[in-house]
This record gives C-alpha cells, sequence and structure tokens, in this order.
C-alpha cells in the first residue's frame, strides 16, 4: 500500500470513530436526560425553536446552554488545535478526555443535564478535527451533511464528476453515527451513564495515544456543520 493510501485509510477510519464516538454520546445524553442532544447540533436548534413558540423557559435555556457548549467548543478547539501544530490530534483528545472525565464528576456530584454540558463543549472541539478523504468531510457530527454529501457524490460519480467511492466515504461516516447511537442506547439499557461516559473517555485516551507521532494525519482543520 502506497503512502498516499495509508494516509487515506487512516484519516477515513479516524473519521469514522469520532462519528461513532458522537453517535454514542448522542444516544446517551438523549436517553438520560432527554429532549436535546449533545453533538448534533441541528435538532437541537429545531428543539429550540419549537421551544421559543411555546414560550417553554426551561426547555429554552436547556437548548441555549448546549448549543452555547457546543459553539464554545469549537471556538476553543479551532484555538488548541491551531497552536499546537502537529501535536493537535492528540491535544484535543486529551482535552476531551478531561472535558468527559469533568461531566462523569459532575455527573457524580449532581446528576441531571446541565452535568453533562461538558461533553457538548467536547463534541464541539471534536468537529475541529474531522478528516478530509479525498472530498468526502467525515469524523464530523453533522450528520444531515454526510447524507447529503452521499446522494450528491453518487449523483456526480454517475455523471463522472467525482470519484466513485467518495459517496462511500459519506455514507460510511453517517453509518458510523447511527452505529454509535444504537451502541450507545444498547449499552445505556445495560449499564449506566457513568460506564458509558468511562468508556468513550478511555477510546478517546486510546486514539490520543495511537495519533500521538501526528504524522501529518488530520492536518484538514476547517470545522463546518
Amino acid at each position: 500500500m502506497s503512502e498516499a493510501s495509508r494516509s487515506t485509510a487512516t484519516k477515513l477510519w479516524l473519521g469514522l470513530v469520532f462519528a461513532l464516538v458522537a453517535g454514542w454520546l448522542d444516544a446517551v445524553g438523549f436517553i438520560e436526560v432527554g429532549q436535546f442532544y449533545l453533538s448534533f447540533m441541528s435538532g437541537n436548534t429545531t428543539q429550540l425553536g419549537v421551544a421559543a413558540a411555546a414560550f417553554d423557559g426551561p426547555s429554552i435555556l436547556r437548548g441555549a446552554s448546549v448549543i452555547a457548549s457546543f459553539f464554545l467548543g469549537a471556538f476553543f478547539g479551532t484555538l488548541l488545535a491551531d497552536a499546537s501544530g502537529r501535536l493537535r490530534l492528540p491535544v484535543v483528545l486529551m482535552m476531551e478526555c478531561a472535558l468527559l472525565g469533568a461531566a462523569i464528576g459532575l455527573t457524580l456530584m449532581r446528576p441531571g443535564f446541565f452535568a453533562l454540558l461538558p461533553i457538548s463543549v467536547a463534541m464541539g472541539m471534536q468537529n475541529t478535527l474531522r478528516q478530509l478523504v479525498g472530498r468526502a468531510d467525515v469524523g464530523k457530527s453533522f450528520v444531515t451533511g454526510s447524507l447529503f454529501g452521499a446522494g450528491q457524490s453518487l449523483a456526480r460519480a454517475l455523471t463522472g464528476k467525482a470519484p466513485a467511492a467518495e459517496w462511500l466515504a459519506f455514507l460510511a461516516a453517517w453509518l458510523a453515527f447511527v452505529a454509535g447511537a444504537a451502541g450507545g442506547a444498547y449499552a445505556l439499557h445495560r449499564s449506566s451513564l457513568i460506564a458509558n461516559l468511562a468508556c468513550m473517555t478511555a477510546l478517546l485516551a486510546v486514539l490520543a495515544a495511537l495519533t500521538a507521532p501526528a504524522r501529518g494525519v488530520g492536518n484538514d482543520l476547517d470545522a463546518a456543520g
């Protein structure tokens, strides 16, 4: 396998793991506290609008809080990633681990929605690490974009305007998010919230260790979604 092929494969699996983690935490958070997601801001924006129309003060506060947390994560994650150079992947991933650890600690002290807000900050940060596989943008929690990208790339592939496999990368990212959501929901029904958060923290820590050399993977840092 050529160096370029290895780099592409590494970016793809990293992006898919990022999508799986986002889906897992989204499902766990939604089931545990209800109504709002921890990484899927499109759904939260709709929910916030519905709450505003109903003058539902508590729901407006929740929606605004989780969206603001994600925004702060994107802001500080970008600053951190840009300042870390070739160590951006492990540095941002370790910061995510710290934020998930904070969510675990807060949940142990006082369980509830607001104890999980550090996870939304972490998901905002994680979106700065999305991977470009050709022109396919994978690893973000913007699953609407992944599904649209799959359909658009398939159409362009059929007309010779895009690589034949590009749409599959988009589709794989969407499927990884779905698999994460299904896995999180299944695991939460058979274990605890703390156990699920600890599992995702451990997974991110392993990714940080594996990417510590930062051999050029994840250099495409323009977040969207």
